[in-house]
């Protein structure tokens, strides 16, 4: 007896239904985006003689935190945007799962179907028919079942093989993750090891070298009040936003990867000053020096950003009288600086509101 196609194709679709549907790793595990740059140089100096020696070297250290700090942004931001396309691509998968069990589960009965009605010989089914008329009029039709059980046959193998193709690239994704998440961790890894020199560098110092620096960072340091806001025509919301950030500076700290509500990087105090006024802003300095419109330093007002290093890897926060706000680093946290007296290349002002 000749066996129709489905049935030929039976036993291999049960076995391709039959395999396990893989398990997906968890994509909300531990962040680790790829940075685009490998991890900046990270420079051994030797042990400082005098005070200028030091403060070279801890502005050297700070430079370079700064730039893994833009580094582990930047990889966050990534890792985020991976997570994001593996929960959608995770969701697609299922639904595809579905529609190639609920094909797989109409080509078999089809096929038992059509296995059960041709064992018989169709002289025989005429002869032992309760209505012969009847049987020999559905003939007609037989030929037309015969195609809609190919149609659907091939509507399976198609949406499965497709479901195989979405499974590996669901894999691809999730190995990249796990890359990005390496990477990530690494750049954490530096942070903790640039903060650690940096401490290193200040315990080999006198006291008197200790209290020199000091006193140097409290000459570039300044003053602020928000009185000194009224009379600007600065846009109402970027005060708004130089009032929260300033703000911050008595009881927050710095953090790197922070963004609030007592934490902060220096693009997380840019991100959580302008959202508390309502506007989006992405967790990287590089990032938000495209957004807005660029300004001249003889323009600046209050709430505009400043950028700085090149590539940009540290952003501060105009706040009017030649001053800015900012999260310095880990040894200096959140403070008030002149805008002359910072020891970074200037990279450009960009105005987010006005």
């Amino acid at each position: 007896m000749r066996v129709p196609l489905v049935v030929r194709s039976l036993v291999a679709i049960g076995m391709a239904a039959g395999l396990a549907f893989g398990q997906i790793p968890d994509a909300a595990a531990d962040p680790t985006p790829t940075p685009s740059d490998p991890p900046r140089e990270i420079i051994a100096a030797a042990a400082p003689r005098t005070v200028a020696e030091a403060q070279a070297q801890l502005d050297q250290l700070e430079a370079q935190q700064s730039a893994i700090e833009e580094d582990y942004n930047q990889a966050q931001i990534a890792l985020a945007d991976g997570k994001r396309k593996v929960e959608a691509v995770q969701k697609q998968v299922a639904d595809q799962q579905a529609a190639v069990d609920k094909l797989t589960d109409q080509v078999r009965s089809i096929a038992l179907l059509q296995f059960q009605g041709r064992s018989m010989d169709t002289t025989v089914q005429v002869f032992t028919s309760s209505d012969p008329d009847s049987f020999l009029g559905q003939l007609s039709t037989v030929s037309k079942v015969d195609q809609n059980m190919n149609d659907t046959l091939q509507s399976q193998q198609l949406e499965q093989a497709r479901l195989e193709s979405m499974k590996r690239g669901l894999d691809a994704d999730v190995v990249a993750l796990a890359a990005q998440e390496k990477a990530a961790a690494d750049l954490n890894a530096q942070m903790v090891q640039k903060v650690a020199d940096s401490q290193a560098l200040l315990d080999q110092l006198t006291e008197a070298q200790r209290q020199a620096l000091a006193a140097a960072a409290q000459k570039q340091a300044a003053t602020f009040d928000v009185s000194d806001l009224s009379g600007s025509d600065a846009n109402a919301r970027a005060l708004d936003a130089v009032k929260f950030a300033v703000a911050r500076v008595k009881d927050s700290r710095y953090v790197w990867g922070a963004a609030g509500p007592h934490a902060f990087d220096c693009s997380g105090l840019m991100l959580a000053s302008y959202r508390s006024v309502g506007i989006s802003l992405p967790h990287s300095s590089s990032a938000q020096s495209h957004v807005g419109r660029a300004v001249s330093t003889s323009e600046l007002q209050p709430g505009d950003l400043l950028f700085w290093y090149s590539p940009i890897h540290h952003v501060s926060m105009y706040i009017g009288g030649g001053k800015m706000v900012h999260a310095a680093n880990s040894r200096s946290g959140l403070r008030i600086d002149r805008v002359s007296g910072y020891h970074a290349h200037f990279a450009g002002a960009r105005r987010i509101l006005g």
